[in-house]
């Protein structure tokens, strides 16, 4: 036994927490905090500051991190659609659980980063973004499920089934 090895000791419960326990509480930070960084924003003392209205050619993501193919897809949907292209810039992540018509949908946004919900000035923003989801969802997959928009505090800004 590894006296200095913290995890080699029993708990005071008798057991030592698992290896996946420890492992999946580590990850589960990191999202969150990483998340919480990309709430940050870095434009300054003016607090009127808005992102400006152009469009991405491809999806934001959290640093060395890959887009999914889900977040791939819908960008790709945005910016194919007149009218949307402008939604792009908002969204960074988007994750579909379960199967139809118990599909759960979750996009992480940039939106409303000064933590205002459900007062924000970005409150339409989000409701587009979930109208232009669903819309994408009942066009290309025809499924049935709910959605949820977040702000980078993973605070639920608006939802919606389709």
């Amino acid at each position: 036994m590894n006296a200095t090895d913290p995890y080699a000791a029993p708990a005071a419960s008798g057991r030592r927490p698992s290896r996946r326990r420890r492992n999946g509480t580590a990850a589960a930070i990191t999202v969150f905090l990483s998340i919480a960084l990309l709430g940050c924003d870095a434009t300054g003392d003016d607090p009127s500051a808005k992102p400006t209205a152009s469009y991405q050619e491809t999806p934001r993501t959290v640093p060395g991190a890959e887009a999914n193919q889900a977040t791939k897809d819908f960008h790709k949907y945005l910016l194919e659609n007149e009218g949307t292209e402008n939604l792009t810039t908002v969204f960074i992540d988007v994750k579909i659980e379960g199967s139809d018509p118990h599909l759960s949908a979750q996009i992480i946004t940039g939106l409303d980063r000064d933590l205002r919900t459900p007062d924000s000035p970005d409150q339409d923003k989000a409701e587009q973004l979930a109208a232009a989801f669903t819309a994408w969802r009942t066009e290309r997959f025809k499924d049935h499920g709910s959605v949820k928009i977040y702000n980078p505090a993973a605070e639920t800004m608006t939802t919606a089934t389709w």
